[in-house]
């Protein structure tokens, strides 16, 4: 013979009580979630921000440096040329049309 099984009364309400504390959990998951997305989102679109000033800044330096390097090779050239009519081997260019020596 089997043993006689015994439902306790109290199943029924505990089983509701967990079910409702599990569904509070879900919730509470859901909302946190999309905190979380949120906070994200802002963080990627300001990333992006900082990126699009740091492509600015980038563009601005190289121009800077383009300039530069050609200052730098047009001074490179007058001092070469400077550097060899004071040795005698370089011919002296008039600076102005006429002028006299």
């Amino acid at each position: 013979m089997l043993p006689r099984m015994t439902v306790e009364p109290d199943i029924p309400h505990k089983f509701g009580q967990m079910r409702h504390d599990l569904d509070d959990l879900y919730e509470l998951v859901s909302q946190g979630q999309a905190r979380i997305t949120g906070t994200l989102m802002r963080h990627h679109n300001r990333l992006e921000e900082l990126q699009q000033t740091l492509d600015l800044h980038n563009g601005r330096l190289d121009r800077i440096e383009d300039n530069q390097r050609r200052q730098f090779d047009q001074l490179s050239a007058q001092l070469a040329e400077i550097l060899g009519v004071l040795r005698g081997s370089a011919p002296v260019a008039d600076s102005a049309p006429g002028s006299a020596r």
